[in-house]
């Protein structure tokens, strides 16, 4: 690991917009421009948005951790800890293959993913805690004391600290998530909290996420479809309103779900897809503290807030 410069700002123009928009250069620099929403998709109603700061550094995906104050940003072979409202680079990890980080929700912990599997860190500075971790599927808690890791047939739940065995789930396990501290997991089709799982015949989970604060978790299908599922809840099935998901998150209470995709990342109504915030020209996308969102691509990444937190 290696401390980061912090990074040059890039230009930004700070007019509001609707909050279906699209990201350009324009004379002023990186700009938030109105643009119709999706066809057929149900907008809600919502405050005008704002850019607040963007980094020039680019971004193939990002995972909200500690609360919103910080996003793991990976691009092939580099894994940044990136610390908010200022999108300020602390620290970064270059493991042989680095190529995706997953952080705690409430906590400063994260996973990542190289050429040798999993290894839990601590944040900001990504140091080890747990190495070895294999191919995964993994998940790790919202405050950050416990992992779980697939391995020969079985889930297994340990403790951050040390790797002391917590629970184990025998099994198989396509994905995981812990929501309210609670472990998920997702087998042929079926999603359910650990050890209530029964398989069921279906398309496959591709990607499975939790709550922070509340037991509900988020399944991506890999025929394309998203559910919301929760402890005594009925499920809540839809389609998303971005094209080719390539990657969600959930909201700290399980209301709001984040959709991005090759060309446009969204913020939708957990329960029924419907748009809080669209934007185009992004492909990575994080639910940031109060309100704000961070979003990404190839051109590096942005922080977007509310009209009124950008005065």
């Amino acid at each position: 690991m290696r401390r980061v410069i912090p990074p040059p700002r890039r230009r930004i123009h700070q007019g509001a917009s609707a909050p279906i928009c699209r990201l350009a250069e324009g004379p002023a620099g990186l700009a938030l421009l109105e643009q119709p929403a999706p066809a057929g998709a149900t907008c809600l109603e919502g405050p005008r948005v704002a850019l607040s700061v963007a980094s020039p550094y680019p971004t193939a995906g990002l995972s909200a951790t500690a609360g919103g104050t910080m996003v793991m940003s990976w691009i092939p072979g580099v894994v940044q800890c990136v610390v908010l409202p200022d999108l300020a680079q602390a620290f970064d990890r270059r493991p042989p293959g680095a190529s995706e980080a997953r952080g705690a929700a409430r906590a400063n912990a994260a996973l990542l993913r190289a050429d040798d599997g999993w290894r839990a860190v601590v944040l900001p500075s990504m140091g080890d805690r747990l190495s070895d971790l294999g191919p995964g599927p993994v998940a790790i808690s919202a405050d950050g004391r416990e992992v779980a890791v697939y391995d020969a047939g079985a889930t297994y739940v340990v403790a951050l600290a040390d790797g002391a065995p917590r629970a184990e789930y025998p099994g198989a396990s396509d994905a995981a998530a812990f929501a309210a501290n609670r472990l998920w997991l997702a087998a042929g089709g079926a999603v359910g909290p650990a050890g209530a799982l029964t398989p069921e015949r279906g398309a496959p989970v591709r990607s499975l996420v939790g709550a922070g604060a509340a037991d509900r978790v988020l399944a991506l299908f890999a025929d394309g479809r998203v559910s919301r599922f929760g402890t005594d809840e009925p499920i809540c099935t839809w389609q998303p309103v971005v094209a080719d998901v390539t990657a969600i998150s959930l909201s700290d209470n399980g209301d709001w779900a984040t959709l991005a995709g090759a060309d446009a990342v969204a913020v939708v109504r957990a329960t029924d897809g419907a748009i809080a915030l669209h934007v185009s020209g992004a492909s990575s996308i994080a639910l940031a503290f109060d309100g704000r969102v961070v979003v990404g691509g190839d051109w590096g990444m942005a922080l977007i807030v509310p009209v009124e937190e950008s005065a």
